[in-house]
Order: structure tokens, then sequence, then C-alpha cells
């Protein structure tokens, strides 16, 4: 697995690729919240909840460590600051990072729809982005990458030349279509965490609970 050494600190790649596609993701969105006159006024306001959101999220993958790792933090406090809670973490950091979001953006009387569109669409830049870098500079998993990166590259482009914004059913059924494909390369491929938890990994659960929940939302009314 690549890793990047700075000074005594060894960085896995694929994090510090994460980080620029989350970086992308906020350019993106960026521009696209000041495109929208329509919710013109919100922009800043959105586009700040991002970020702490993100913010939060990235506190939470630290953080996860006292829960993953407990005995490496009690002998060693510091290595807060050097480790993160893998993938495991991440997955826990997505989670909090999503439902402050929407609580936070529901709590500013944003309408739900608009909320949708815009954790999918952030999402989704983030996953191409992250996707497309991986199969540039990452040597394992390359038809993974390269499957998923066009999937959510063509997502991506679809909702932004569609003139008008994505529907409540268009959003899930995206979801559920990319969290199917992940799942099936998951069991294929076998590019997910190899711990198992009741039949499947935390991954592999994390990715059936999505496909769940965006079945549950898909015909739900949303409401302005």
């Amino acid at each position: 697995m690549e890793v990047i050494q700075i000074g005594s600190i060894a960085i896995l790649l694929k994090w510090v690729l994460l980080g620029l596609a989350i970086l992308l993701g906020l350019l993106y969105m960026k521009f696209r919240l000041m495109y929208l006159q329509k919710h013109e006024i919100q922009n800043k306001e959105v586009f700040d909840l991002i970020f702490n959101s993100l913010f939060l999220g990235f506190l939470i993958w630290k953080g996860s460590m006292l829960i993953l790792e407990p005995s490496l933090i009690i002998k060693s406090p510091f290595s807060l600051l050097y480790f993160t809670g893998g993938t495991t973490g991440l997955l826990f950091a997505i989670t909090g990072s999503v439902l402050i979001f929407i609580y936070k953006a529901q709590k500013m009387n944003i309408p739900n729809l608009f909320i949708y569109q815009t954790v999918f669409i952030f999402t989704f830049v983030v996953l191409s982005s992250y996707h497309i870098l991986a199969l540039l500079f990452l040597d394992e998993h390359k038809m993974s990458h390269l499957t998923l990166g066009l999937f959510t590259l063509v997502t991506v482009s679809i909702s932004f030349f569609k003139k008008n914004m994505l529907s409540q059913q268009a959003i899930f059924t995206y979801l559920i279509l990319f969290s199917f494909l992940s799942l099936i390369q998951s069991f294929v491929i076998g590019n997910m965490d190899n711990k198992l938890f009741y039949l499947f990994s935390i991954e592999q659960w994390f990715l059936i609970v999505i496909i769940i929940v965006s079945l549950f939302y898909w015909d739900k009314k949303s409401t302005s």
C-alpha cells in the first residue's frame, strides 16, 4: 500500500487523495452555489455549513480511535495526533457529518429537497474525484476505481447539464445503483475490509444501510 513519508510521519497515499478530492468537492460546490440564483440568499450559509460539517466529520474520524483502539490511546494519548480511525472511522465520520449537515440545514429552514441535492452532489463529486485520482496514482483495484469513477463522473455530469435540479427519486436511485455496484465489486474483487461482522464487513453493511435508507426515502414526500 502506497505511503507518503513526511519526516517521522507516514501517511497513506489514499488519504491524501481523499483530502484532495474533498477540496475539489468544496470548490465545485462553491461555484455551484454561486450559480444557483434561486438560492443565492442561502449560498454562503450552505457552503459554511458544508465546511463545518466536514470539519466535525474530521474530528469524528480522529476521535473514533477512542472507540476502535482505546488501549493505544490510553498508552499514548498523542496517538490521536498521528493516527486516524482508518476506513471504519471514516464511515463513522461520513455518517456523522451528513447527519449534522441535514440537522442544521433543517434548523435553517432549508427545503429538504435542496438538502438532499447538496449532500448528493457534493458526495458524488468527491467520489468521482477520488476514484479518478486513485486510478492514476494507486496500484490496487484499478478496475474498481475505473468503474466507480466513471459511474460517479457521468452522474455528476448529468446533474451539471440538467436544466432542472435533480429530483428526489433520481437522487436516491443513483445512490442505490452506486451502492449496489460497490457492493457487488466488494464481493468480486474483495476490496473491502476483510473483518466480518455478521457475514458482511463494516463497509458492506454501510452500503446495505444506504440502499435501505434510499429505498425508504425514494418516494417519501419532500417538504419545502
